[in-house]
């Protein structure tokens, strides 16, 4: 006979035993937990707002469903201790309900009340056409349905997966697996997006452990339970918070790389075509902005970089977002002052929309398409914008250090120093040789190309008139006409001439077309006119990004400057000390390449090196399983020394003695009758104790086969034998023998188990 024979849990009414039924229902909470953590890795690809209301159906109704299907919360009885319905009709029914709740909520504008009817069409076409549509799509993406119908399909699906298997299966850790693998969705579409996906991590690690602890086949009392709530908590947070910091990890590879967004190449006519006309209707309304926080200054609309000997145009590649402007690659400011704008258009023609400086987030009117060309930072809505448009935009304005100005290199950047030196016929253009010996008589001396960009903006201003009525045109001629004869031009001829004038010095530009802050009319309102009009030109330099500078006459001061003044060598120091700072730096407000990437982990491809990898995987998996092996003896022994019933103390004392005696040499058979072992341990053990345990053995046998009800001073008895016991077998056993016998009992039980 068996050492111990404990009873069987009784079978309910369903066939299905008790405890293990309450153990796998009460599993649908770990499970549902795992779910909502899978699904709030969503939250760095759509906004909180539109993902919640989504995660609350994907997660609940599936599992309720599968916990209804299966018969643990319904009548129809079960066979031999399965659920009543089969796993087939079990899915079928999940899936047909995830058709119906979609088109019932996401799809409903399209609904004719069918089940197959235009709703579901619609809802499967957009699921496989969101993962494209979310990967070329700056997040966080729009919460429309055509792409919240992944997430939705997702979660429900492994929500429903998980339940199904937390209901039919004894596995402690499988049920878990579906919304693991769901959580790499998020993981993958995120990349890019805002926030950190460790929080979720954390979470769906402390559910993990939390779906473990009620899955055990171990019964704990609740207060037991209780008290291990906390170690789960506490795992989830260590998890969240510790996750960045573990070495080899980074963030997945961006697939949006390897994706073709559909971008679109704006066609609207150039704003810098449009100076001459807005400064001839000068009183003309165009917006009004509402700021608060740091005081406004120019107003950027769009940005041209090419330039063909003609014509600036601008080479945006326009990609959708829902309203975050990521921030310029490789630049990152010395610290930033928060602008907030909210925008009312009166007459602004074209398809871009001003705001100061490189925003980082933008609101539109719900319906409204926006896109972002992520270099520049330039904002579209695709098409004209209406009278009275209301949006609001917060721009983090760039302050820099002036020795960090002065001492940068100029960004290697072919695009942006282009010129065309031939004509149609391939003939050389003589204006080129004629520009770039221009700037190098005014730049001579200088050291730096920030210093070189100072002498040509300065020289401008000082050398030229701003006339308003000027003509219109920047072509090569227009542009030779005003540096030698003209004289006199609009912000469109002193930007465009420096652009092109630092182009021949090996410096790359663009020009950015704007307007000045306007009339203020009340607390914090401003109008801005016609009037207000302005282009100026911006210099890339390494590591800082796009500065702007202001060669048109009486512009430097405007704007509520930003920048630092660089001290100039020799004889130029005091001249350039309050003309030569650019007013606003155009270098956006989000943090530089080095910083660390949104997901938490290093820059690039984001898989950490093999080498690194597989050895701390090892380290990892052999550290746990010796501490797992250490510690289940240990709570093996306090479960049974704690019991609440006095025979199962009395049985738990008598298990751990035979425990202890196998060490000593006794067979582990299981064969042995408890004279028997009683019999082994008065020989091997010796003395008081030894002796002890035939009436030991004798009061086992009668708890266990004659319902014997002993008091608690016999349990107590019996643990005394069993410390004394223990204490023999720790001083005979050589500690090395002990640890590997820990380790193998800890397999036999993970075996057990699973």
């Amino acid at each position: 006979m068996s050492t111990v024979a404990l009873a069987a849990t009784p079978p309910g009414q369903d066939g299905v035993p008790d405890a293990d039924r309450a153990r796998r229902l009460w599993s649908l909470v770990p499970v549902a937990a795992l779910s909502g953590a899978a699904g709030y890795g969503f939250a760095r690809v759509f906004p909180p707002s539109a993902l919640l209301p989504v995660l609350a159906v994907a997660v609940c109704a599936p599992i309720v469903l599968s916990a209804v299907l299966s018969g643990l919360l319904g009548r129809r009885p079960a066979r031999e201790g399965r659920p009543a319905m089969p796993l087939w009709p079990s899915a079928l029914l999940t899936v047909v309900v995830w058709a119906v709740v979609v088109s019932a909520t996401l799809f409903h504008e399209v609904s004719d009340g069918l089940p197959g009817g235009p709703a579901l069409r619609a809802a499967w076409s957009a699921l496989l056409d969101a993962p494209h549509a979310l990967l070329s799509t700056i997040p966080p993406a729009p919460g429309e349905p055509e792409l919240l119908v992944l997430p939705h399909a997702v979660v429900w699906t492994a929500a429903a997966v998980s339940a199904e298997l937390a209901l039919r299966t004894r596995a402690p850790l499988l049920p878990a697996l579906p919304a693991v693998l769901a959580f790499g969705f998020p993981l993958v579409l995120g990349v890019d997006g805002p926030g950190s996906a460790y929080p979720a991590a954390g979470a769906l690690a402390g559910a993990t452990a939390l779906l473990v602890l009620v899955r055990s086949r171990v019964r704990l009392p609740l207060r037991a339970l209780a008290l291990r709530l906390p170690a789960v908590a506490a795992l989830g947070l260590v998890a969240a918070l510790l996750g960045p910091h573990l070495p080899g990890l980074g963030a997945p590879r961006d697939l949006r790389a390897t994706v073709t967004p559909p971008t679109v190449r704006p066609q609207s006519t150039s704003p810098l075509d449009q100076v001459a006309a807005w400064m001839r209707n000068g009183d003309e309304l165009v917006f009004t902005v509402r700021t608060s926080g740091a005081a406004p200054g120019n107003y950027r609309l769009a940005v041209l970089d090419r330039y063909d000997g003609t014509t600036w145009t601008s080479g945006a590649a326009l990609t959708r977002t829902g309203g975050r402007v990521p921030a310029e690659k490789g630049a990152g400011p010395d610290g930033t002052r928060t602008l907030e704008q909210r925008f009312t258009v009166q007459s602004l023609p074209g398809i871009w929309l001003p705001a100061a400086d490189r925003p980082s987030s933008v609101s539109t009117p719900e319906g409204t398409s926006l896109s972002v060309d992520p270099d520049s930072g330039v904002l579209s809505t695709g098409e004209a914008v209406p009278r009275g448009f209301t949006y609001t935009a917060t721009s983090r304005l760039p302050v820099y250090d002036a020795e960090r100005l002065r001492n940068a290199a100029a960004a290697r950047d072919p695009a942006r120093v282009a010129l065309p030196r031939v004509d149609a016929a391939g003939r050389p253009i003589p204006s080129v040789r004629s520009f770039r010996k221009i700037a190098e008589r005014v730049t001579r001396g200088a050291t730096h190309p920030y210093q070189r960009a100072v002498l040509l903006a300065d020289w401008l201003r000082a050398t030229y008139r701003l006339d308003a009525g000027a003509l219109p045109g920047h072509t090569y001629r227009s542009l030779e006409f005003f540096l030698a004869d003209g004289g006199r031009g609009t912000s469109e001829q002193f930007a465009t001439s420096f652009a092109v004038l630092a182009r021949t010095l090996g410096l790359p530009t663009r020009v950015a077309v704007g307007f000045r802050p306007g009339t203020r009319t009340g607390s914090g309102t401003w109008q801005v006119r016609g009037r207000d009009v302005l282009a100026w030109p911006e210099v890339r330099f390494t590591g800082v990004g796009w500065v702007p500078f202001h060669p048109t006459p009486g512009e430097a001061a405007q704007g509520g400057s930003s920048a630092v003044a660089v001290d100039e060598p020799g004889e130029r120091q005091g001249a350039d000390r309050g003309s030569t700072a650019p007013t606003r730096p155009s270098t956006p407000p989000g943090t530089p390449d080095k910083a660390a990437p949104a997901a938490g982990g290093t820059s690039g491809s984001g898989l950490p090196p093999l080498w690194l990898t597989v050895p701390l995987a090892l380290l990892l998996l052999a550290t746990a399983y010796v501490l797992y092996a250490l510690w289940l003896p240990y709570d093996r022994r306090s479960r049974r020394r704690n019991d609440p019933d006095v025979r199962r103390r009395v049985l738990g004392a008598w298990q751990q003695i035979v425990e202890r005696l196998t060490e000593l040499g006794l067979p582990a058979t299981g064969a042995h009758t408890a004279q028997e072992i009683a019999d082994f341990g008065t020989a091997h053990v010796g003395g008081a104790v030894g002796g002890r345990l035939p009436a030991l053995a004798t009061l086992v046998n009668e708890v266990e086969y004659a319902d014997r009800s002993p008091d608690a001073a016999a349990a107590d008895a019996a643990w005394a034998d069993c410390e004394a016991v223990e204490h023999t077998v720790r001083h005979r056993v050589p500690r090395r023998t002990r640890l590997l016998r820990l380790l193998r009992s800890a397999a036999r039980h993970g075996a057990r188990r699973h």
